[in-house]
């Protein structure tokens, strides 16, 4: 999973472009572009997208209202930075770079060119304390992920599925 949160003022964005920018939030991770830069993809629906909007009398940075701030906050589990530099085969700082570079890209048009300051910050959870639907989600590039990936939802797997290629190991 990658659960991005972003808490915007209210009417920050109309909910047409809320869906375009949570589809452009999950290529992020799900699209050839993933696969080039980080060595993976990930099933759509690993990707969470959650507007929070907030008045503007309860939104304060550094004890002061703001109305033309944006704050996100994202969790990554499905991978570790580390993880996926093995599997690119290039630097934790090369990954960072790649990643901030597209999402920096990618929210330009949303935020600051609508003149909102932002503050974006990821953290990385353990892959082992996640579940989907009551299961442990399938390793990495296994039979069993990459048949979630076609059919973008959980299933029940079997040990069979698990089988997958060398790359897990590093990830």
């Amino acid at each position: 999973m990658p659960l991005w949160q972003l808490f915007t003022p209210e009417n920050a964005f109309t909910s047409e472009e809320k869906a375009d920018l949570a589809s452009k939030i999950t290529n992020i991770y799900s699209s050839d572009w993933a696969r080039e830069n980080f060595g993976f993809e990930l099933p759509r629906f690993y990707t969470s997208v959650v507007f929070h909007e907030i008045k503007a009398d309860s939104f304060y940075v550094g004890g002061e209202a703001r109305d033309k701030f944006v704050q996100i906050e994202v969790v990554h589990i499905a991978r570790t930075n580390e993880g996926a530099a093995a599997l690119a085969g290039i630097t934790v700082e090369e990954i960072l770079r790649r990643y901030f570079e597209k999402v920096n890209g990618l929210l330009k048009p949303y935020i600051a060119d609508r003149g909102y300051e932002v503050e974006f910050h990821v953290e990385t959870a353990p892959f082992e304390t996640w579940q989907i639907d009551g299961m442990v989600p399938p390793a990495p590039h296994s039979v069993a992920e990459r048949r979630w990936f076609e059919e973008n939802r959980s299933s029940p797997y079997n040990a069979e599925e698990l089988s997958n290629d060398p790359r897990v190991a590093t990830v």
